[in-house]
């Protein structure tokens, strides 16, 4: 027997999980295997007096428990492993009541020859633990038995029984010498030889360390009260790293000497979590303001740079760039930021990042690369922007929306990228991407509807000699809403004028090309005659042909062939026009017809009124009357109290003040509750002395809200 080693009883174990134990530890212990009946033989002595001994007590024995019990497991030099099996599992269910984690340990059966090595490992480590603080301690008792310079030993007789015994580390102090610790902190700080004694606290921890600690323990009494603890991190024996909370308090010993307790307790798994949680918060809040930012309205640009700063101040990074891919496949610097600058220096961005950015869109894939110090053009000295000696570190990810590669995120930083980091950056990229390639779309559709709408209106209102002619148009929601009011004014072939105004059934596109027809079946119709029975039933036919929603509109024939003008106006479903008199007397008038597109043959019967100098045709849409929906209507009789209590406005263009100030009341009465779109088309007779002068090229006054 080699009694300088740790010993180890296989007790009726399996051959496999003997051969795993074996390979594991032959080297380091007596390795023995015996039987449930002979294992007393090996374990005599007084408890805490013998080598340190582990006891495997295999499977297959039926008595576990009254094995444990007779083997008097203690602390200090004796420790059990029991394999736990189906059979036995209902008898070792009352160990834990009688024995402590740290002295019996059960294993289940299924994972003896796994386990089993590193359970025996673990407990053999912990009895050479406490077999190395006893001796510590020992050796403290003789030297102070013999007179020698030691103040006070270990143990119980300086820290008492309570603080020996106790769950949580305690050291004390001579100064700043160790001159006592317990069992837990023996574990902890890992004091397992007799230089222990006397060394400075601080040697425990790194260099880094060392003055805060020193500052914690001669803080005076009254700044400790009120942050009696402290977190200090340091690196254990296997290069682990650790945090220790530690406690300080100014004692006296049994003989009135001042000591310095502290009371130290193992930190590291809750200060992880509590990092854990902080940077998952931290990506968490970086990840919904960039959501915010690329959901939210204005420029690209402006959302772009919300982004990279975001990213730079969550990420404590050094530069956050992004790239945009042009229509060539170019790659452009689009936005960045830097941590030291609200308006970074770009150039910079161009020498560190470019040719890396360039690497991601080449293969269309994340890459991560450290970067060397920069250096001044002769090769000696670091650039400016990083401190002497470091480097730092770059992650591009390709920004990808639908299989489309629109440009590059990049980031350079001196600190570390862990993946979590990687994570929280690729999630903001497809994020980023996203948006990208949602803006564009938009400006593509924004660039259609534009389009559409380009049939709506006329690019121009005639300038009609004796009338004053204006118009006045709301969409209601602008960006990629085409709305379905129009309206034309133009010089038919016969020489005489032609107004309409009119809307169509829907909205959008389908409403786009309705109206398109509309206007040009009119303007082609109207080459032949103006008459309103012929055009508008070409209309109505074009409109039945193509089977499309109904129409309803105004059309006015201007006939200044007479003095005064003479009006011929026909209804296809349209509210009254109004009319208002020189003396500002307003009336709708009597127009009503059937919609165009609906039957085959419409009634459209034609009124006709004189227009004097002074007097006002006023056209409109329903968004005048009917903006809210049909449970909140005006009439054209309202609409007509309205125009009456308007002062006459600017003699030079009457028609314009009046489109003008009925736009104005329509948006006041609907406010929030306007639902429609809204159309105005004014036309005033005017004496020749009062004609607009100093008109544009072109023509008379319109224009779109």
């Amino acid at each position: 027997m080699n009694h300088g080693l740790p010993l180890l009883l296989l007790v009726d174990v399996p051959q496999r999980t003997v051969n795993a134990i074996t390979a594991e530890l032959a080297a380091t212990t007596e390795i023995i295997q015996t039987t449930a009946e002979d294992v007393l033989a090996y374990t005599g002595g007084t408890p805490g007096r013998r080598r340190p001994t582990v006891v495997v007590v295999g499977e297959t024995v039926t008595a576990p428990v009254g094995v444990v019990h007779s083997l008097r497991p203690h602390p200090a030099d004796l420790a059990v492993a029991v394999t736990a099996v189906p059979a036995t599992q209902d008898k070792l269910a009352v160990l834990p009541l009688l024995f402590s984690d740290d002295v019996v340990r059960r294993v289940r059966g299924g994972e003896t020859a796994l386990r089993m090595p590193r359970v025996v490992s673990e407990l053999l480590q912990q009895l050479t633990r406490r077999r190395a603080h006893a001796a510590v301690q020992a050796v403290a008792q003789q030297r102070l038995s013999s007179g020698a310079s030691i103040d006070r030993q270990l143990g119980e007789r300086l820290l008492g029984r309570f603080l020996t015994q106790a769950p949580i580390g305690v050291l004390m102090l001579d100064g700043d010498a160790v001159i006592a610790w317990n069992r837990r902190a023996a574990d902890v700080l890992e004091l397992t030889e007799r230089e222990a004694l006397h060394r400075p606290v601080s040697a425990l921890f790194p260099e880094d360390q060392r003055t805060a600690l020193h500052h914690h323990l001669a803080a005076p009494g009254q700044h400790r009260a009120a942050e009696p603890d402290a977190v200090f991190e340091r690196v254990r024996g296997d290069g682990t790293s650790q945090a220790l909370r530690m406690a300080v308090q100014q004692v006296l010993d049994a003989e009135g000497r001042s000591r310095t307790l502290i009371l130290t307790e193992d930190v590291t798994d809750r200060l992880h979590a509590q990092r854990k949680l902080a940077e998952r918060t931290v990506h968490a809040l970086l990840t919904a303001e960039v959501a915010a930012a690329m959901t939210a309205p204005g420029p690209l640009n402006e959302r772009l740079h919300r982004c990279v700063r975001a990213a730079t101040d969550r990420l404590g990074a050094d530069r956050v760039c992004i790239w945009s891919l042009n229509t060539r496949g170019e790659l452009a610097h689009a936005n960045c930021a830097a941590d030291d600058a609200e308006s970074p220096d770009t150039s910079s961005c161009h020498t560190t990042q470019r040719a890396l950015a360039e690497q991601v869109v080449t293969s269309c894939r994340p890459h991560l690369t450290d970067i060397p110090p920069r250096t001044d053009p002769g090769g000696q000295a670091p650039h400016p922007s990083q401190p002497s000696g470091s480097g730092s570190s770059f992650a591009g990810f390709p920004l990808v929306s639908g299989g489309e590669l629109l440009g590059v995120l990049s980031m350079t930083t001196r600190l570390a990228l862990p993946g979590s980091v990687l994570a929280t950056l690729e999630n903001i990229a497809d994020q980023i991407a996203v948006g990208t390639q949602q803006d564009r779309l938009l400006n593509r559709l924004r660039e259609a509807t534009r389009a559409l709408e380009r049939p709506l209106l006329p690019p121009r209102l005639p300038d009609l000699p004796g009338f004053d002619l204006a118009a006045r148009y709301t969409p209601f929601s602008h960006g990629l809403h085409i709305g379905g009011d129009f309206y034309d004014a133009f010089t038919a072939a016969d020489g005489r004028h032609v107004l309409v105004l009119g809307d169509v059934c829907g909205k959008g596109p389908d409403a786009a090309a309705i109206t398109g027809l509309v206007r040009h079946t009119l303007w082609t119709a109207a080459q032949h005659t103006s008459d309103p029975a012929h055009v508008l039933n070409l209309v109505n036919n074009a409109l039945r042909r193509q089977n499309t929603p109904f129409c309803t509109l105004i059309y006015v024939v201007i006939d200044t062939a007479h003095t005064p003008a003479r009006l011929r106006i026909a209804s296809a479903g349209h509210p009254s026009p109004l009319l208002r008199r020189t003396d500002g007397d307003t009336a709708p008038l009597e127009t009503r017809g059937t919609l165009l597109g609906v039957l085959d043959t419409p009634h459209l019967p034609v009124t006709e009124v004189e227009l004097r100098d002074g007097d006002t045709l006023v056209l409109y849409t329903d968004g005048f009357t009917e903006g809210a929906g049909a449970a909140d209507q005006r009439t054209p009789e309202d609409l007509a109290a309205i125009v009456t209590s308007l002062p006459p406005g600017d003699a030079s263009h009457p028609a314009r003040d009046m489109a003008t100030a009925l736009m104005d009341d329509a948006h006041r009465w609907w406010g929030g509750r306007l639902r429609d779109d809204l159309a105005v088309l004014t036309l005033t007779a005017v004496p020749a002395a009062t004609a607009p002068h100093g008109r544009s090229e072109e023509g008379a006054d319109t224009s779109i809200d």
